[in-house]
């Protein structure tokens, strides 16, 4: 319980980060560039370059944080896989862990989330805990219950440098 509680006030500290950030195209011209990006309804969504604004954790071995935010508008996948994150796949189906998270604009009624119905997939295609680099691919739906709203994150990928806690 202690981890469902982490996670989901780290993955609500992620979509709330404010950021004031240069945008960072993050090219994939080569084997060891960082990148982080996906679609957002057929938008292509890019985070923001700045300190704040991309994060990559893995807690305790066995809790994966992944988030970006681009101004206001801020995506979040978690993962909880005890004992260890490992190189495999992962199925999206929760607002608490095991799931996404999408939110772009700062009122509370615009975050969007998976759950039961809308679900989604990250697959860690590589996992170096040697020099602590993660890559991998996600897709999700997520839904906003109060606007009775839906969005899709397709063609999501990412290779980050993770910390850890």
């Amino acid at each position: 319980m202690k981890h469902l509680k982490t996670l989901s006030f780290t993955l609500l500290a992620l979509i709330t980060i404010s950021a004031s950030c240069h945008k960072n195209e993050y090219p994939e011209s080569g084997p060891n560039d960082s990148y982080f990006r996906c679609k957002i309804d057929g938008r292509l969504y890019i985070p923001n370059s700045c300190a704040n604004c991309i994060t990559c954790t893995i807690y305790k071995n066995s809790i994966f944080l992944l988030g970006g935010n681009a101004g206001y508008e801020a995506l979040a996948l978690g993962i909880i896989d005890k004992p260890e994150i490992l190189k495999k796949s992962y199925y999206l189906y929760s607002n608490i862990a095991n799931g996404g998270t999408y939110k772009n604009v700062t009122n509370t009624d615009d975050r969007y989330d998976t759950d039961s119905s809308h679900t989604g997939h990250l697959e860690i295609t590589s996992l170096d805990k040697t020099n602590r680099i993660i890559k991998g691919i996600f897709y999700f739906k997520a839904y906003n219950s109060y606007r009775d709203d839906s969005v899709n994150i397709t063609e999501g990928k990412f290779r980050l440098k993770y910390t850890t806690n």
